[in-house]
Protein backbone atom coordinates (compact mmCIF):
# COMPACT_ATOMS: atom_id res chain seq x y z
CA UNK A 1 0.00 0.00 0.00
CA UNK A 2 2.85 2.43 0.75
CA UNK A 3 4.47 2.97 -2.69
CA UNK A 4 1.21 3.81 -4.57
CA UNK A 5 0.19 6.14 -1.76
CA UNK A 6 3.52 7.99 -1.94
CA UNK A 7 3.24 8.31 -5.70
CA UNK A 8 -0.24 9.81 -5.40
CA UNK A 9 1.02 12.37 -2.92
CA UNK A 10 4.04 13.31 -5.01
CA UNK A 11 1.78 14.02 -7.99
CA UNK A 12 -0.55 16.09 -5.84
CA UNK A 13 2.39 18.02 -4.36
CA UNK A 14 3.76 18.91 -7.80
CA UNK A 15 0.33 20.13 -8.85
CA UNK A 16 0.09 22.28 -5.75
CA UNK A 17 3.45 24.03 -6.05
CA UNK A 18 1.96 26.99 -7.88
CA UNK A 19 -0.86 27.52 -5.38
CA UNK A 20 -0.90 30.06 -2.59
CA UNK A 21 -1.04 28.94 1.03
CA UNK A 22 -4.62 28.21 2.11
CA UNK A 23 -6.30 27.62 5.43
CA UNK A 24 -6.03 23.93 4.86
CA UNK A 25 -2.27 24.25 4.69
CA UNK A 26 -1.58 26.64 7.50
CA UNK A 27 -3.59 29.84 7.63
CA UNK A 28 -3.78 29.56 11.39
CA UNK A 29 -0.01 30.02 11.83
CA UNK A 30 0.96 33.60 12.50
CA UNK A 31 4.34 33.45 14.17
CA UNK A 32 7.29 35.15 12.43
CA UNK A 33 9.65 32.94 14.40
CA UNK A 34 8.79 29.66 12.72
CA UNK A 35 9.61 28.06 9.41
CA UNK A 36 6.63 27.21 7.22
CA UNK A 37 6.27 23.54 6.33
CA UNK A 38 6.14 24.65 2.69
CA UNK A 39 9.71 25.93 2.78
CA UNK A 40 11.15 22.95 4.58
CA UNK A 41 11.46 20.57 1.65
CA UNK A 42 9.32 17.68 0.47
CA UNK A 43 7.15 15.95 3.09
CA UNK A 44 8.58 12.76 4.56
CA UNK A 45 6.40 9.68 4.38
CA UNK A 46 5.69 7.58 7.49
CA UNK A 47 6.48 7.72 11.17
CA UNK A 48 4.62 8.45 14.40
CA UNK A 49 3.83 11.93 15.64
CA UNK A 50 3.32 12.34 19.38
CA UNK A 51 1.12 15.26 20.40
CA UNK A 52 0.70 16.37 24.02
CA UNK A 53 -2.57 17.91 25.12
CA UNK A 54 -3.15 19.75 28.39
CA UNK A 55 -5.64 17.44 30.13
CA UNK A 56 -7.18 14.01 29.54
CA UNK A 57 -10.51 13.82 27.74
CA UNK A 58 -13.43 11.92 29.25
CA UNK A 59 -16.19 12.79 26.77
CA UNK A 60 -15.63 12.63 23.03
CA UNK A 61 -19.24 13.22 21.95
CA UNK A 62 -19.11 15.37 18.83
CA UNK A 63 -21.30 18.24 19.96
CA UNK A 64 -19.33 18.51 23.20
CA UNK A 65 -16.15 19.36 21.26
CA UNK A 66 -16.15 23.02 22.31
CA UNK A 67 -12.90 22.67 24.21
CA UNK A 68 -9.49 22.49 22.58
CA UNK A 69 -8.63 19.16 24.21
CA UNK A 70 -11.43 17.51 22.22
CA UNK A 71 -11.61 19.64 19.10
CA UNK A 72 -7.87 19.41 18.41
CA UNK A 73 -8.10 15.62 18.20
CA UNK A 74 -11.55 15.18 16.63
CA UNK A 75 -10.47 17.58 13.88
CA UNK A 76 -8.46 14.67 12.45
CA UNK A 77 -11.14 12.03 13.01
CA UNK A 78 -14.28 13.78 11.75
CA UNK A 79 -14.79 15.59 8.46
CA UNK A 80 -17.31 18.42 8.00
CA UNK A 81 -19.53 19.62 5.19
CA UNK A 82 -17.48 22.82 4.74
CA UNK A 83 -14.09 24.27 5.69
CA UNK A 84 -13.25 27.87 6.51
CA UNK A 85 -10.28 29.11 4.49
CA UNK A 86 -8.88 31.94 6.59
CA UNK A 87 -6.49 33.12 3.87
CA UNK A 88 -9.40 33.72 1.51
CA UNK A 89 -11.78 34.61 4.32
CA UNK A 90 -14.48 32.31 3.01
CA UNK A 91 -15.96 28.84 3.20
CA UNK A 92 -14.82 26.18 0.76
CA UNK A 93 -16.17 22.72 0.07
CA UNK A 94 -15.22 19.60 1.97
CA UNK A 95 -17.67 16.72 2.13
CA UNK A 96 -20.05 19.08 0.37
CA UNK A 97 -18.57 19.79 -3.05
CA UNK A 98 -20.97 22.70 -3.40
CA UNK A 99 -23.61 24.58 -1.43
CA UNK A 100 -26.27 27.19 -2.17
CA UNK A 101 -29.00 29.03 -0.27
CA UNK A 102 -32.24 30.75 -1.10
CA UNK A 103 -32.39 34.54 -0.92
CA UNK A 104 -34.09 34.52 2.49
CA UNK A 105 -31.34 32.35 4.04
CA UNK A 106 -33.94 29.87 5.24
CA UNK A 107 -33.02 27.02 2.91
CA UNK A 108 -29.60 25.55 2.08
CA UNK A 109 -28.74 22.82 -0.40
CA UNK A 110 -25.55 20.76 -0.17
CA UNK A 111 -24.15 18.59 -2.96
CA UNK A 112 -22.33 15.66 -1.36
CA UNK A 113 -19.04 14.41 -2.80
CA UNK A 114 -19.03 10.98 -4.40
CA UNK A 115 -16.88 8.16 -3.11
CA UNK A 116 -16.53 9.27 0.53
CA UNK A 117 -16.71 6.52 3.15
CA UNK A 118 -16.61 6.26 6.89
CA UNK A 119 -13.78 4.18 8.34
CA UNK A 120 -16.12 1.17 8.71
CA UNK A 121 -16.82 1.19 4.97
CA UNK A 122 -20.28 2.81 5.20
CA UNK A 123 -20.91 5.43 2.52
CA UNK A 124 -20.95 9.06 3.60
CA UNK A 125 -23.79 9.92 1.27
CA UNK A 126 -26.74 12.30 1.38
CA UNK A 127 -28.70 9.94 3.63
CA UNK A 128 -25.89 9.86 6.19
CA UNK A 129 -25.55 13.66 6.03
CA UNK A 130 -29.28 14.07 6.70
CA UNK A 131 -29.02 11.79 9.75
CA UNK A 132 -26.16 13.92 11.08
CA UNK A 133 -27.96 17.21 10.43
CA UNK A 134 -31.05 15.94 12.26
CA UNK A 135 -28.88 15.02 15.24
CA UNK A 136 -27.16 18.40 15.19
CA UNK A 137 -30.33 20.41 14.78
CA UNK A 138 -32.80 18.39 16.82
CA UNK A 139 -30.62 16.46 19.23
CA UNK A 140 -30.97 12.76 19.99
CA UNK A 141 -33.57 12.35 22.70
CA UNK A 142 -32.95 8.65 23.41
CA UNK A 143 -29.24 9.33 23.92
CA UNK A 144 -29.89 12.48 25.96
CA UNK A 145 -27.90 14.58 23.49
CA UNK A 146 -29.03 18.17 23.16
CA UNK A 147 -29.12 20.06 19.84
CA UNK A 148 -26.01 21.92 18.74
CA UNK A 149 -26.40 25.58 19.80
CA UNK A 150 -25.07 26.75 16.42
CA UNK A 151 -27.96 24.92 14.71
CA UNK A 152 -30.76 26.53 16.75
CA UNK A 153 -32.58 27.62 13.57
CA UNK A 154 -32.64 24.10 12.11
CA UNK A 155 -36.08 22.69 11.27
CA UNK A 156 -35.62 19.73 8.93
CA UNK A 157 -33.75 18.32 5.96
CA UNK A 158 -34.47 15.98 3.08
CA UNK A 159 -32.52 14.02 0.51
CA UNK A 160 -32.87 15.18 -3.09
CA UNK A 161 -31.90 13.49 -6.33
CA UNK A 162 -28.26 13.66 -7.31
CA UNK A 163 -26.85 13.07 -3.81
CA UNK A 164 -28.07 16.41 -2.48
CA UNK A 165 -29.43 17.43 0.92
CA UNK A 166 -31.81 20.35 1.35
CA UNK A 167 -32.00 21.98 4.78
CA UNK A 168 -34.95 24.08 5.91
CA UNK A 169 -34.57 26.52 8.80
CA UNK A 170 -37.25 27.83 11.17
CA UNK A 171 -36.00 31.38 10.65
CA UNK A 172 -33.33 33.16 8.63
CA UNK A 173 -29.80 32.42 9.82
CA UNK A 174 -26.93 33.99 7.91
CA UNK A 175 -24.45 32.10 10.13
CA UNK A 176 -25.80 28.58 9.63
CA UNK A 177 -23.52 27.77 6.73
CA UNK A 178 -20.39 28.81 8.59
CA UNK A 179 -21.43 26.62 11.53
CA UNK A 180 -21.20 23.55 9.29
CA UNK A 181 -17.40 23.99 9.32
CA UNK A 182 -17.16 23.58 13.10
CA UNK A 183 -15.63 20.49 14.68
CA UNK A 184 -18.84 20.30 16.73
CA UNK A 185 -20.57 19.65 13.39
CA UNK A 186 -18.28 16.72 12.62
CA UNK A 187 -19.93 13.93 10.64
CA UNK A 188 -20.17 10.47 12.19
CA UNK A 189 -21.42 7.18 10.79
CA UNK A 190 -25.15 6.45 11.18
CA UNK A 191 -24.16 3.51 13.39
CA UNK A 192 -22.56 5.95 15.85
CA UNK A 193 -25.73 8.04 15.99
CA UNK A 194 -27.64 4.96 17.16
CA UNK A 195 -25.46 4.49 20.25
CA UNK A 196 -26.44 5.67 23.71
CA UNK A 197 -24.77 8.67 25.33
CA UNK A 198 -21.90 6.62 26.74
CA UNK A 199 -21.27 5.02 23.37
CA UNK A 200 -21.20 8.34 21.53
CA UNK A 201 -18.83 9.70 24.17
CA UNK A 202 -16.29 6.87 23.80
CA UNK A 203 -13.55 7.54 21.26
CA UNK A 204 -13.25 3.80 20.58
CA UNK A 205 -16.84 3.72 19.28
CA UNK A 206 -16.93 6.94 17.27
CA UNK A 207 -16.74 6.19 13.55
CA UNK A 208 -15.80 9.11 11.33
CA UNK A 209 -14.62 9.67 7.76
CA UNK A 210 -11.48 11.56 8.73
CA UNK A 211 -7.83 10.79 7.94
CA UNK A 212 -7.16 9.06 11.28
CA UNK A 213 -8.91 6.10 12.92
CA UNK A 214 -8.93 4.98 16.54
CA UNK A 215 -6.43 2.20 17.27
CA UNK A 216 -6.02 1.92 21.06
CA UNK A 217 -6.40 3.77 24.33
CA UNK A 218 -4.88 3.87 27.82
CA UNK A 219 -7.36 5.92 29.89
CA UNK A 220 -5.89 9.19 31.18
CA UNK A 221 -2.56 8.37 29.50
CA UNK A 222 -2.77 8.18 25.72
CA UNK A 223 -4.93 7.54 22.67
CA UNK A 224 -3.42 6.10 19.48
CA UNK A 225 -4.80 6.64 15.97
CA UNK A 226 -3.79 4.99 12.69
CA UNK A 227 -3.73 6.76 9.33
CA UNK A 228 -6.29 5.86 6.67
CA UNK A 229 -4.46 4.83 3.52
CA UNK A 230 -7.60 5.33 1.44
CA UNK A 231 -8.37 8.88 2.61
CA UNK A 232 -8.83 11.05 -0.51
CA UNK A 233 -11.24 13.90 0.30
CA UNK A 234 -9.43 16.68 2.12
CA UNK A 235 -10.95 20.20 1.95
CA UNK A 236 -10.73 22.08 -1.33
CA UNK A 237 -7.28 23.64 -1.73
CA UNK A 238 -5.55 21.43 0.84
CA UNK A 239 -1.79 21.15 0.46
CA UNK A 240 -2.18 17.40 0.93
CA UNK A 241 -5.38 16.25 -0.78
CA UNK A 242 -5.05 12.61 0.24
CA UNK A 243 -3.99 10.26 3.00
CA UNK A 244 -1.80 11.45 5.89
CA UNK A 245 1.95 11.42 5.51
CA UNK A 246 2.18 9.97 9.00
CA UNK A 247 1.52 6.33 9.83
CA UNK A 248 0.36 6.98 13.36
CA UNK A 249 -0.76 9.75 15.70
CA UNK A 250 -0.33 9.40 19.47
CA UNK A 251 -2.13 11.74 21.86
CA UNK A 252 -0.57 12.07 25.31
CA UNK A 253 -1.29 14.44 28.21
CA UNK A 254 1.11 16.91 29.81
CA UNK A 255 -0.67 19.02 32.45
CA UNK A 256 2.55 20.43 33.93
CA UNK A 257 3.06 23.70 32.05
CA UNK A 258 6.70 24.00 33.12
CA UNK A 259 7.57 20.69 31.43
CA UNK A 260 6.09 21.38 28.01
CA UNK A 261 8.97 23.25 26.39
CA UNK A 262 11.50 20.70 27.59
CA UNK A 263 9.44 17.80 26.31
CA UNK A 264 9.26 19.37 22.85
CA UNK A 265 12.93 20.33 22.75
CA UNK A 266 14.13 16.89 23.80
CA UNK A 267 11.84 15.10 21.37
CA UNK A 268 9.80 13.34 24.05
CA UNK A 269 6.86 14.83 22.17
CA UNK A 270 6.75 16.28 18.68
CA UNK A 271 4.13 18.92 19.44
CA UNK A 272 2.60 20.31 22.63
CA UNK A 273 -0.14 22.87 23.25
CA UNK A 274 -0.11 25.54 25.95
CA UNK A 275 3.40 26.97 25.94
CA UNK A 276 3.88 29.80 28.42
CA UNK A 277 5.53 33.03 27.16
CA UNK A 278 8.61 32.67 29.33
CA UNK A 279 9.42 29.34 27.64
CA UNK A 280 9.02 30.47 24.04
CA UNK A 281 12.47 31.99 23.63
CA UNK A 282 14.05 29.16 25.62
CA UNK A 283 12.59 26.59 23.24
CA UNK A 284 13.61 28.51 20.11
CA UNK A 285 17.12 29.08 21.45
CA UNK A 286 17.45 25.35 22.02
CA UNK A 287 16.55 24.52 18.44
CA UNK A 288 12.85 23.94 18.94
CA UNK A 289 9.93 25.70 17.28
CA UNK A 290 7.09 27.93 18.46
CA UNK A 291 3.81 28.03 16.53
CA UNK A 292 1.23 30.73 17.24
CA UNK A 293 -2.05 29.41 15.86
CA UNK A 294 -4.55 32.25 15.47
CA UNK A 295 -8.11 31.64 16.62
CA UNK A 296 -9.93 33.27 13.72
CA UNK A 297 -13.04 31.25 14.55
CA UNK A 298 -13.13 32.58 18.11
CA UNK A 299 -13.83 35.80 19.92
CA UNK A 300 -10.86 37.59 21.38
CA UNK A 301 -9.85 36.89 24.95
CA UNK A 302 -12.11 39.17 26.93
CA UNK A 303 -13.71 39.91 30.26
CA UNK A 304 -17.42 39.62 29.61
CA UNK A 305 -19.46 41.83 31.91
CA UNK A 306 -22.23 40.74 34.26
CA UNK A 307 -24.30 43.50 35.91
CA UNK A 308 -26.23 41.50 38.49
CA UNK A 309 -24.31 42.98 41.43
CA UNK A 310 -25.19 46.51 40.34
CA UNK A 311 -21.58 47.64 40.43
CA UNK A 312 -21.37 47.78 36.64
CA UNK A 313 -24.97 48.72 35.83
CA UNK A 314 -23.89 52.13 34.51
CA UNK A 315 -22.34 51.97 31.03
CA UNK A 316 -19.97 54.80 31.99
CA UNK A 317 -18.36 52.58 34.61
CA UNK A 318 -17.88 49.80 32.08
CA UNK A 319 -16.46 52.27 29.55
CA UNK A 320 -14.09 53.59 32.21
CA UNK A 321 -12.75 50.10 32.84
CA UNK A 322 -12.38 49.51 29.10
CA UNK A 323 -10.00 52.44 28.59
CA UNK A 324 -8.45 51.81 31.99
CA UNK A 325 -6.60 48.78 30.59
CA UNK A 326 -3.10 49.37 29.24
CA UNK A 327 -3.06 46.63 26.62
CA UNK A 328 0.44 47.43 25.37
CA UNK A 329 1.79 47.04 28.90
CA UNK A 330 -0.12 43.76 29.08
CA UNK A 331 1.68 42.48 26.00
CA UNK A 332 5.08 43.82 27.08
CA UNK A 333 4.81 42.45 30.62
CA UNK A 334 2.73 39.27 30.50
CA UNK A 335 2.45 38.13 26.90
CA UNK A 336 4.91 37.69 23.99
CA UNK A 337 5.25 38.37 20.28
CA UNK A 338 2.92 35.44 19.67
CA UNK A 339 0.02 37.55 20.93
CA UNK A 340 -1.82 40.37 19.15
CA UNK A 341 -3.54 43.08 21.20
CA UNK A 342 -7.30 43.10 20.64
CA UNK A 343 -8.95 45.90 18.71
CA UNK A 344 -12.47 44.44 18.87
CA UNK A 345 -14.32 41.38 20.15
CA UNK A 346 -13.42 39.64 16.87
CA UNK A 347 -9.96 38.51 15.84
CA UNK A 348 -8.20 40.83 13.35
CA UNK A 349 -8.56 38.20 10.58
CA UNK A 350 -12.21 37.40 11.22
CA UNK A 351 -14.73 38.38 8.51
CA UNK A 352 -16.38 41.68 9.45
CA UNK A 353 -13.68 42.73 11.94
CA UNK A 354 -13.82 46.45 12.82
CA UNK A 355 -10.73 48.16 14.25
CA UNK A 356 -11.50 50.10 17.46
CA UNK A 357 -7.88 50.37 18.57
CA UNK A 358 -8.00 54.19 18.69
CA UNK A 359 -11.08 54.17 20.93
CA UNK A 360 -9.50 51.47 23.14
CA UNK A 361 -6.26 53.39 23.76
CA UNK A 362 -5.18 53.50 27.41
CA UNK A 363 -6.60 56.68 28.94
CA UNK A 364 -6.68 56.65 32.77
CA UNK A 365 -7.63 60.34 32.85
CA UNK A 366 -10.73 59.60 30.80
CA UNK A 367 -11.46 56.62 33.07
CA UNK A 368 -11.47 58.88 36.10
CA UNK A 369 -13.74 61.40 34.35
CA UNK A 370 -16.26 58.70 33.50
CA UNK A 371 -16.23 57.33 37.03
CA UNK A 372 -16.71 60.83 38.42
CA UNK A 373 -19.68 61.34 36.07
CA UNK A 374 -21.16 58.04 37.25
CA UNK A 375 -21.01 59.27 40.86
CA UNK A 376 -18.15 57.10 42.10
CA UNK A 377 -15.78 59.22 44.23
CA UNK A 378 -12.41 58.24 45.71
CA UNK A 379 -12.59 56.93 49.28
CA UNK A 380 -9.97 57.24 52.06
CA UNK A 381 -8.12 54.17 50.79
CA UNK A 382 -8.26 55.33 47.15
CA UNK A 383 -11.04 52.89 46.16
CA UNK A 384 -14.06 54.70 44.81
CA UNK A 385 -17.35 54.67 46.69
CA UNK A 386 -20.99 55.39 45.99
CA UNK A 387 -23.98 55.11 48.32
CA UNK A 388 -21.77 53.52 50.96
CA UNK A 389 -20.46 50.78 48.66
CA UNK A 390 -16.96 50.34 47.32
CA UNK A 391 -16.31 49.84 43.62
CA UNK A 392 -15.05 46.29 44.02
CA UNK A 393 -15.46 43.74 41.20
CA UNK A 394 -14.49 40.09 40.72
CA UNK A 395 -13.23 38.16 37.69
CA UNK A 396 -13.56 34.41 37.21
CA UNK A 397 -12.08 32.21 34.49
CA UNK A 398 -10.86 28.68 33.84
CA UNK A 399 -7.20 27.76 34.07
CA UNK A 400 -7.04 26.67 30.43
CA UNK A 401 -4.99 29.72 29.44
CA UNK A 402 -1.42 29.90 30.75
CA UNK A 403 -1.50 33.72 30.74
CA UNK A 404 -4.96 34.51 32.08
CA UNK A 405 -4.09 34.81 35.78
CA UNK A 406 -0.99 37.01 35.39
CA UNK A 407 -2.88 39.15 32.86
CA UNK A 408 -5.57 39.98 35.39
CA UNK A 409 -2.91 40.56 38.05
CA UNK A 410 -1.57 43.40 35.90
CA UNK A 411 -5.09 44.71 35.19
CA UNK A 412 -5.71 44.66 38.95
CA UNK A 413 -2.80 47.07 39.38
CA UNK A 414 -3.96 49.31 36.52
CA UNK A 415 -7.51 49.58 37.83
CA UNK A 416 -6.36 50.38 41.33
CA UNK A 417 -4.80 53.55 39.88
CA UNK A 418 -8.26 54.73 38.80
CA UNK A 419 -9.86 53.71 42.08
CA UNK A 420 -11.28 50.28 41.28
CA UNK A 421 -10.53 47.12 43.25
CA UNK A 422 -10.38 43.88 41.26
CA UNK A 423 -10.61 40.55 43.06
CA UNK A 424 -8.66 38.17 40.81
CA UNK A 425 -10.13 34.65 40.77
CA UNK A 426 -8.87 33.90 37.27
CA UNK A 427 -7.65 30.32 36.73
CA UNK A 428 -9.56 29.15 39.83
CA UNK A 429 -11.64 26.30 38.42
CA UNK A 430 -13.31 25.57 41.75
CA UNK A 431 -14.60 29.14 42.00
CA UNK A 432 -15.52 29.14 38.31
CA UNK A 433 -18.06 26.35 38.74
CA UNK A 434 -20.39 28.54 40.77
CA UNK A 435 -19.39 31.82 39.08
CA UNK A 436 -20.55 30.64 35.66
CA UNK A 437 -24.19 31.00 36.68
CA UNK A 438 -23.80 33.84 39.18
CA UNK A 439 -24.56 37.23 37.63
CA UNK A 440 -23.14 38.90 40.73
CA UNK A 441 -19.64 37.85 39.67
CA UNK A 442 -18.94 40.87 37.51
CA UNK A 443 -16.48 39.45 34.97
CA UNK A 444 -16.07 36.16 33.15
CA UNK A 445 -12.69 35.86 31.45
CA UNK A 446 -13.17 33.80 28.31
CA UNK A 447 -13.11 33.35 24.56
CA UNK A 448 -15.79 31.51 22.62
CA UNK A 449 -16.26 30.11 19.14
CA UNK A 450 -18.24 32.61 17.05
CA UNK A 451 -19.07 31.39 13.55
CA UNK A 452 -20.07 34.65 11.91
CA UNK A 453 -22.29 36.87 14.03
CA UNK A 454 -22.11 37.37 17.79
CA UNK A 455 -25.74 36.64 18.64
CA UNK A 456 -25.30 32.94 19.48
CA UNK A 457 -22.56 33.87 21.98
CA UNK A 458 -23.98 37.00 23.63
CA UNK A 459 -27.67 36.79 22.81
CA UNK A 460 -29.48 34.19 24.95
CA UNK A 461 -30.48 35.25 28.46
CA UNK A 462 -28.66 32.21 29.87
CA UNK A 463 -25.41 32.78 27.96
CA UNK A 464 -22.31 32.36 30.07
CA UNK A 465 -20.77 35.57 28.74
CA UNK A 466 -22.86 38.40 30.14
CA UNK A 467 -25.80 36.56 31.74
CA UNK A 468 -27.78 39.58 30.52
CA UNK A 469 -30.72 39.79 28.16
CA UNK A 470 -30.21 43.19 26.55
CA UNK A 471 -33.27 43.88 24.38
CA UNK A 472 -31.50 46.33 22.07
CA UNK A 473 -28.63 43.93 21.50
CA UNK A 474 -30.92 40.98 20.90
CA UNK A 475 -32.86 42.99 18.35
CA UNK A 476 -29.56 43.74 16.60
CA UNK A 477 -28.55 40.08 16.77
CA UNK A 478 -31.87 39.09 15.18
CA UNK A 479 -31.40 41.54 12.31
CA UNK A 480 -27.86 40.30 11.74
CA UNK A 481 -28.95 36.66 11.52
CA UNK A 482 -31.70 37.62 9.07
CA UNK A 483 -29.33 39.48 6.73
CA UNK A 484 -29.73 38.25 3.17
CA UNK A 485 -26.62 39.77 1.56
CA UNK A 486 -22.97 39.58 2.57
CA UNK A 487 -22.70 43.38 2.58
CA UNK A 488 -25.64 43.76 4.95
CA UNK A 489 -24.40 40.90 7.13
CA UNK A 490 -20.92 42.41 7.55
CA UNK A 491 -22.39 45.83 8.28
CA UNK A 492 -24.53 44.41 11.10
CA UNK A 493 -21.59 42.42 12.49
CA UNK A 494 -19.77 45.75 12.70
CA UNK A 495 -22.69 47.27 14.60
CA UNK A 496 -22.66 44.32 17.00
CA UNK A 497 -18.98 44.88 17.71
CA UNK A 498 -19.45 48.62 18.34
CA UNK A 499 -22.35 47.99 20.70
CA UNK A 500 -20.55 45.28 22.68
CA UNK A 501 -17.13 46.93 22.88
CA UNK A 502 -17.81 50.68 22.94
CA UNK A 503 -21.41 51.81 23.34
CA UNK A 504 -22.49 49.27 25.94
CA UNK A 505 -19.00 48.03 26.89
CA UNK A 506 -20.34 44.62 27.82
CA UNK A 507 -17.05 42.98 26.94
CA UNK A 508 -13.58 44.26 27.85
CA UNK A 509 -11.32 42.96 25.08
CA UNK A 510 -7.72 41.96 25.79
CA UNK A 511 -5.86 39.99 23.08
CA UNK A 512 -6.76 38.03 19.97
CA UNK A 513 -7.23 34.37 20.70
CA UNK A 514 -4.12 32.36 19.94
CA UNK A 515 -2.93 28.94 21.00
CA UNK A 516 0.83 28.75 21.35
CA UNK A 517 2.37 25.38 20.53
CA UNK A 518 5.88 24.13 21.13
CA UNK A 519 7.41 21.70 18.65
CA UNK A 520 10.51 19.60 18.13
CA UNK A 521 12.86 20.83 15.41
CA UNK A 522 11.77 18.14 12.96
CA UNK A 523 8.02 18.69 13.25
CA UNK A 524 6.14 20.20 10.31
CA UNK A 525 2.51 21.10 10.98
CA UNK A 526 -0.02 23.78 10.16
CA UNK A 527 -3.27 24.77 11.86
CA UNK A 528 -6.93 25.45 11.15
CA UNK A 529 -8.66 28.78 11.78
CA UNK A 530 -9.87 27.21 15.03
CA UNK A 531 -6.22 26.63 16.13
CA UNK A 532 -6.39 22.83 15.69
CA UNK A 533 -3.29 21.05 14.32
CA UNK A 534 -3.79 19.66 10.81
CA UNK A 535 -2.31 16.22 11.38
CA UNK A 536 -3.48 15.04 7.95
CA UNK A 537 -0.81 17.30 6.42
CA UNK A 538 1.80 16.99 9.19
CA UNK A 539 5.11 15.20 8.79
CA UNK A 540 8.47 14.72 10.51
CA UNK A 541 11.93 15.31 9.10
CA UNK A 542 15.04 13.54 10.28
CA UNK A 543 16.40 16.48 12.29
Amino acid sequence: MRPPRLALKATALLAALGLSLTACGGSGVASPNTESAQSAGDPVQGGTLTYAEVTPIDNWQTQAARFYEKANVLNSVLDRLTYFDAEQGKLVGWIASGFTSNEAKTQYTFTIRDGVTFSNGTALDAKAVKANLDALGLGIKDAQIQPNVDFSAYKSSKVLDGNKVQVTLKRPDANFLRATSSVTAGLVAPETLKLDNAGQSAISKIVGSGPFVFASEKPDEEVVFSARDDYAWAPQGAQNPGAPYLDELVIKYLPEVAHRAGAAQSGQVDLVRGLQPVDEQVLKSGGGQVFAAQGVDLTTNNASVRIGSGQLADAKVRQALQVGIDRQALKDTVLSDSYVISASILNHKAPGFVDFSAELAYDPARSKELLDEAGWVPGPDGIRQKDGKKLEVTVASSNNSVVIKPAFELIEQQWREIGVKLVNRAADNTFLTSALVDDKVEFFGTRQFAYGGLGPVFGPANNTQTLNADEELNELFTREQAATTEQEHLKLIGEEQRALVLDKALTLVLWDEVQVYGAHSGTHVDFTSGTAPIFQGAWKSGK
